[in-house]
């Protein structure tokens, strides 16, 4: 159990690919993953991370498990984030480049739920 409270932050990342079938028809893909950063990275990705912004993410995964309400096992895989940095300037992600802070949420890792 955490002594102190620390700065969790959870998003989904999406990657997007592009190929080729059989029949020569251009096949694009989306696929969203579940992450976690904690601590003052989840604070400064909280405080510039915005929709559409091309980042670059350094990872590990982690899988965990609970029971729900009914007693039931449940598992989830997620990519805990442990590094990031900006691919491309805020004023391309946004249109705009002025910037508007946001409060910084706090919570323990044992109240989430999942």
């Amino acid at each position: 159990m955490w002594d102190s409270w620390v700065s969790v932050l959870n998003f989904s990342l999406v990657t997007n690919r592009s190929y080729k079938n059989a029949s020569w028809e251009k096949i694009e893909e989306a696929e969203f993953h579940r992450c976690v950063v904690f601590a003052g990275l989840a604070d400064m990705m909280w405080q510039y991370l915005e929709k559409g912004r091309k980042i670059f993410v350094e990872w590990r995964l982690r899988t965990r498990q609970w029971e729900d309400q009914s007693w039931n096992k449940r598992y989830t895989t997620e990519i805990v984030v442990t590094d990031m940095n900006f691919c491309d300037s805020k004023s391309t992600a946004s249109g705009t480049t002025t910037s508007t802070k946001k409060e910084t949420p706090t919570t323990e890792e044992d109240d989430i739920p999942f």
